[in-house]
C-alpha cells in the first residue's frame, strides 16, 4: 500500500482531487494534503511519502522551491508529479531536471491524472521489483563467494603451471573478490588438525570428524576476524586441512602473523579442544608462486612427525630439525651416504636402530622378517652402485647372502649379519671416495652465488648430490657449524659490505642478501653482530638522510 500526499494552495482543488478519484483502486490507502510548500516539507519529514502531486506555483514556497528542498535534503526517494499551467513552461522544465517523473496542466483532467498516477505506481512497483531481485541476486552471491573462492584457489593448488594469461587471473580474482592476491605478496599458512584419524576412530559423536573440521574452520574465521586487520582467504583443501593467505607488506613483521597464527592454535586447543599444527610459507609473491608455497608448506608441515606437533613450523624449524636429524635405516638414500662419507663407528651407531626399523615392519614372523631385510640389502647394492660403487652389487652370490640370512633366528645376529654388508661396502668406497671437503667446497661455491635465493639445506644438498641429512653433518665435520649457521654467517657478512653504501636502504639491504622481511633480517643481523643494522652504519659514521 502507498501514500500520496497533494500539496495545492488552493482548498477546492486539494479535497477535490483527494476525493474525486478512487485512490484505494491504485492501492493507495493513505491520502494527505498540504497548503504550501512549508507544510508540505514538514508533512515529508513527519511520514513516508511514495507519490506527491504538487502545484508548481503557491504562496510562500512554491511547488518547485519545495521539489528543491525535498531531493536537496534526500526526504524523498520516490515520484512526485507536478501540476502547472501554460506559462509554467520553464519552471516545468527545470523541475523534471530535478528528477520530477511527470507533469499534468491546467485545468486538470481526471482521466490524464489517473494515466500518470498509474504510471507512477507501475514504476514504483518496478523497482521495489528490481531492488528485491538485487537483494536476492547479492545475498546469493554473498553466499557463493566463499564457495567460488575455495574452488578458485584450489585449483591454483593443483596447477604447477599457470598456463591463462595475467588478464584472465586479474578477471577471476576480481569475480571472486580477492584482487589483493594480485597486488600484494601474502603469506600462506596450512592448518592440520594432529591425530585426526584417532579422532574418527573414536566416534562419540555421529560425524565428529566432520564436526571437528568444521569447528576448527570457526574459530579461525572468527579469530580472523577479530584480530587481522589485512584481507585474507581462508579455504578446506582436498586433505581437509585449512589453508589460510593472509596480505604480507614489505613492512609488515613476520612476527605479527606468526603471534596471529599461535593465537589461533591457542584458541583451537581451548574452545574446539584438539591439537593442531601450523606450517607457514611467508612472503608469497603473487598467485603463480601459490602451488610451490603450498607444497613447500605441506612439506614443513610433515616434519610434526618428528619434532613434534600443536605448534608453528617455520622453515627454520626444518633446517635446525636437519641439521640435528640423524640416519635412519629405513631411508636407503641416507644410508649410502653414510657409507660414503661416515665412519664405521657411525655405521655401528646407526645399526642400533636396526630393531626399530624392523618393528615399523610389522611382521613378527622370523622368515618375513629375513626376507625383508633382504630385499632392503638387494635395495642398498643397488643405490650403492649407482653413487658409484665399483663391486658392482649383481657380481654378488646372492644365493649366498639369502642363505646366510637364513642361518640367523635372532634379531642380534640378523643385524649383525646386515651391519658386516654395509662395512663392507663402505671400506671399498673409501678406496675410490670424493673427499668430503671437495664436496663442501661444492656447496660453499653454490651458496656464494646463490644465497641471496630462497636457499635451503634441500637444494644445496641437490645441486651437490647428497641427502640433507649428510650434507649437514658434513658441514659440522669440516666447517665446525651448522648449515644454517654458515648460510646466515654468509649473508651477514654481504650484508655488512651494503650498509657502507648509502645509496641502499636497510630493507633493500635484507632483499639483497636474501632476506624478504627486513624485520626478520634485523633481528638475525643484531643476533649474529651484537647491533642493528641501523647502529652498525651509525657506528660506522654512516648516517641515513
Amino acid at each position: 500500500m502507498y501514500t500520496l500526499l497533494i500539496v495545492d494552495d488552493e482548498k477546492e482543488i486539494r479535497e477535490g482531487l483527494k476525493t474525486v478519484i478512487p485512490w484505494n483502486e491504485y492501492g493507495i490507502d493513505v491520502v494527505l494534503t498540504a497548503d504550501d510548500g512549508d507544510t508540505a516539507l514538514a508533512v515529508v519529514q513527519a511520514n513516508h511519502i511514495d507519490i506527491i502531486l504538487t502545484d508548481i506555483k503557491m504562496n510562500r514556497m512554491s511547488g518547485l522551491e519545495f521539489i528543491k528542498n525535498v531531493y536537496r535534503d534526500k526526504l524523498f526517494a520516490a515520484k512526485s508529479i507536478v501540476i502547472s499551467g501554460y506559462d509554467d513552461f520553464e519552471s516545468v522544465k527545470e523541475a523534471m531536471k530535478l528528477g520530477v517523473m511527470d507533469y499534468i496542466l491546467k485545468p486538470i483532467n481526471i482521466d490524464e491524472l489517473q494515466q500518470i498516477i498509474s504510471k507512477a505506481i507501475n514504476h514504483i512497483q518496478t523497482e521495489q521489483f528490481d531492488k528485491q531481485n538485487q537483494l536476492f541476486r547479492d545475498k546469493q552471491l554473498n553466499h557463493a563467494i566463499p564457495q567460488l573462492q575455495e574452488q578458485f584457489l584450489r585449483g591454483l593448488l593443483d596447477a604447477e603451471h599457470i598456463v591463462e594469461s595475467d588478464c584472465w587471473i586479474a578477471d577471476q580474482l576480481k569475480s571472486v573478490q580477492m584482487e589483493w592476491l594480485k597486488d600484494h605478496a601474502f603469506a600462506l599458512l596450512v592448518l592440520e588438525v594432529d591425530d585426526l584419524k584417532a579422532i574418527e576412530e573414536k566416534k562419540k559423536y555421529r560425524r565428529e570428524k566432520e564436526l571437528v573440521i568444521f569447528g576448527v574452520g570457526n574459530v579461525i574465521n572468527q579469530t580472523l576476524k577479530e584480530e587481522c586487520f589485512e584481507p585474507f582467504a581462508l579455504f578446506a583443501d582436498k586433505k581437509e586441512r585449512w589453508v589460510l593467505l593472509v596480505n604480507y607488506e614489505q613492512n609488515k613483521e613476520l612476527e605479527v602473523i606468526e603471534s596471529l597464527a599461535k593465537l589461533i592454535i591457542e584458541r583451537l586447543n581451548k574452545y574446539v579442544k584438539v591439537n593442531v599444527t601450523i606450517s607457514i610459507s611467508p612472503d608469497v609473491e603473487g598467485v603463480n608462486k601459490l602451488y610451490s608455497s603450498y607444497h613447500k608448506a605441506i612439506e614443513i608441515l610433515e616434519r610434526k612427525v618428528i619434532i613434534g606437533g600443536n605448534r608453528l613450523i617455520g622453515s627454520d624449524d626444518m633446517e635446525e630439525e636437519n641439521n640435528n636429524a640423524q640416519v635412519t635405516l629405513r631411508n636407503v638414500a641416507e644410508v649410502v651416504d653414510l657409507i660414503k662419507f661416515g665412519t664405521e663407528a657411525e655405521i655401528e651407531e646407526c645399526f642400533r636402530s636396526f630393531s626399530t626399523m624392523v618393528k615399523g615392519w610389522s611382521f613378527t614372523n622370523i622368515k618375513d622378517i629375513q626376507q625383508l631385510t633382504f630385499e632392503w640389502l638387494i635395495e642398498l647394492f643397488k643405490k650403492a652402485e649407482a653413487a658409484g660403487w665399483k663391486e658392482r652389487w649383481r657380481e654378488q652370490n646372492l644365493i649366498a647372502v639369502w642363505e646366510q640370512m637364513e642361518q640367523f633366528d635372532t634379531l642380534d645376529s640378523l643385524q649383525k649379519c646386515t651391519m658386516n654388508y654395509v662395512i663392507e661396502i663402505a671400506r671399498s668406497f673409501k678406496l675410490n671416495h670424493q673427499p668430503n671437503n671437495q664436496i663442501i667446497t661444492e656447496a660453499e661455491a653454490y651458496i656464494s652465488k646463490y644465497y641471496a635465493d630462497n636457499l635451503t639445506l634441500q637444494l644445496v644438498a641437490d645441486h651437490v648430490h647428497i641427502t640433507p641429512v649428510w650434507l649437514s653433518k658434513l658441514f659440522k665435520k669440516e666447517k665446525q657449524t651448522p648449515f644454517l649457521e654458515y648460510l646466515t654467517a654468509v649473508r651477514i657478512d654481504k650484508a655488512k659490505l651494503l650498509l657502507n653504501d648509502l645509496q641502499f636502504r636497510i630493507y633493500q639491504v635484507a632483499q639483497e642478501v636474501g632476506y624478504k622481511d627486513s624485520v626478520h633480517f634485523t633481528k638475525i643481523f643484531k643476533k649474529v653482530v651484537g647491533y642493528t643494522p641501523k647502529e652498525y652504519r651509525n657506528m660506522r659514521g654512516i648516517h641515513e638522510e
